[in-house]
Order: C-alpha cells, then structure tokens, then sequence
C-alpha cells in the first residue's frame, strides 16, 4: 500500500513540475531602462483639446475644419 501511495505522489509531482513555466527572458530582466518610443501616427481623443497618442503621452488637440488635430502638426 506504501508503495502504490508513494508512486502515485511522485507522479503527481512530476505532473506539477512539468506544467511550472520555468523559462526566462533574459533581456527584459536585465535591462531596466526606460523603454524606448517609437514614431507615432496617431492619437486617441480623450476630451475636447486633449488626446493621447501611442506612447501614453497626453497631447494637445486643436479644432481645425470642423476636426481635432496635433497642435504640433499644424506649421
């Protein structure tokens, strides 16, 4: 009976570490620095003026025939 409970629990732990995700990413773990931004094309408006583009960023939106544009694009 000893020996029927015991395989049973080493089988049951073998089952438990094979489904552990074990492997690791090494160059997120070691690079702390701040991501970097990447070039952006557009823009999610949150209220009137004002926006978010694709880094997080807030940024500043102007009326401009009737729509909401970057007031950075505007020369």
């Amino acid at each position: 009976m000893r020996k029927i409970i015991l395989t049973l629990s080493i089988i049951a732990a073998v089952i438990l570490l094979l489904g552990a995700d074990i492997r690791r990413n090494e160059s997120s773990t070691t690079t702390l620095a701040a991501p970097k931004k990447k070039k952006c094309i557009g823009y999610t408006i949150l209220e009137f003026g004002k926006g978010v583009d694709c880094n997080g960023d807030t940024v500043k939106l102007v009326k401009m025939n009737g729509i909401q544009v970057l007031a950075s694009s505007i020369e």
